[in-house]
């Protein structure tokens, strides 16, 4: 196991390495593995091991890899819009800025910034001096969208409703991790919002993807179910019970529905090394976060959820993304790779500003 372990530490090493000796000291290594291993039952150990070994590789994002893709993610865009001249393209984008300090678009706004400098010799200062075309929104992972559609609607707003339907102006949304249930239900939202259809003006580009939309129709061909999404449950019953009974005295449940995932979803298995694995591996995280959970005294995020943080009127057992890059882990991956209290020690600790909840996309 001690080689397998050693695999695991090749690919997730480098874990905020960069913060190392800047107010943060945990050094993602074998004995911060086994430590955080240890916490689980004995008998589940070494399966865990093998199947984040198989899992960990397609889900941990890396700082080259995941710059690498969006050095070449602005080449593909403007011609995806029509330019043969990229200048052109970033003269008539606006980067938006809509998130505060200690957020993770600032963070990714830098990373473009550098990026324009080292390849095409501007910045973003320089950007947008022209008519705007586009508003360009970036940002780590959208997981509901929430902040994403407030975040535009509110520019909408400051534009001015009907001066932006009829500017034609494009939106772009660029992730690192996008959810693809999240971005049906954004559009569907914006549109209702807007009493327009957006179509193409609306246009979503990512690093990663999680297709996780719950339902079957035409538009929503098989879903690969990348993420952990368990089935129904004995545990899971109870989950639902204590989120109805300890978090939420505010408005009524949704989504309840799709608490589950159905036994014949996905159609084929990609993700994790065999459908019976996955089954065990979700059961695994489900119940230890379930733990978690009820250890705590006083719960103040209404979102909490095993898997993950969620809108706080969801019936779910969480997000459930498993998904994770150099910088940050999101709080909707399952909380046992990111709780930090209650005697539970983290596989990755998180940045986190001010609250539990504060990078959550509600």
């Amino acid at each position: 196991m001690e080689e397998k372990i050693d695999k695991i530490i090749s690919v997730i090493g480098e874990y905020r390495a960069e913060d190392i000796g800047r107010g943060y000291r945990t050094r993602i290594d074998a004995d911060h593995f086994k430590k955080w291993l240890g916490q689980f039952e004995e008998s589940d150990r070494e399966f865990l091991v093998d199947e984040m070994l198989h899992v960990v590789p397609k889900s941990y994002l890396t700082k080259e890899h995941t710059l690498q893709m969006i050095s070449t993610e602005f080449d593909f865009i403007s011609k995806h819009l029509g330019y043969d001249d990229i200048d052109h393209f970033f003269d008539e984008t606006e980067f938006l800025d809509c998130q505060p300090s200690g957020k993770s678009q600032k963070v990714f706004l830098g990373f473009i910034d550098e990026l324009l400098k080292d390849k095409y010799g501007r910045s973003l200062s320089d950007c947008g001096t022209k008519t705007i075309k586009q508003w360009f929104y970036t940002d780590d992972v959208m997981a509901s969208g929430g902040t994403f559609r407030e975040d535009i609607l509110s520019k909408i707003n400051e534009y001015g409703k009907k001066e932006f339907i009829d500017s034609n102006i494009k939106i772009i949304g660029s992730f690192v991790i996008l959810h693809t249930w999240a971005s049906k239900n954004v559009r569907f939202i914006i549109d209702q919002k807007l009493g327009l259809e957006l179509k193409d003006r609306l246009r979503f580009y990512r690093v990663s993807e999680i297709e996780n939309i719950p339902y079957k129709n035409y538009f929503t061909p098989d879903q690969k179910f990348n993420l952990i999404y368990p089935l129904k449950s004995s545990v899971g019953e109870e989950v639902l019970e204590f989120v109805e009974e300890n978090l939420n005295d505010d408005y009524e449940y949704r989504n309840e529905k799709f608490a589950f995932r159905n036994v014949n979803d996905p159609k084929e298995e990609h993700f994790f090394s065999s459908s019976e694995n996955r089954i065990r591996y979700e059961h695994i995280l489900l119940d230890k976060g379930f733990e978690i959970i009820k250890s705590i005294d006083h719960i103040n995020a209404n979102s909490l959820r095993p898997l993950g943080m969620t809108n706080p009127s969801n019936k779910t057992l969480g997000t459930g993304t498993h998904f994770f890059t150099w910088r940050n882990v999101s709080n909707t991956c399952p909380i046992v790779f990111w709780w930090g209290s209650n005697d539970w020690y983290p596989l990755f600790p998180a940045i986190r500003n001010n609250s539990a909840a504060s990078d959550i996309d509600l």
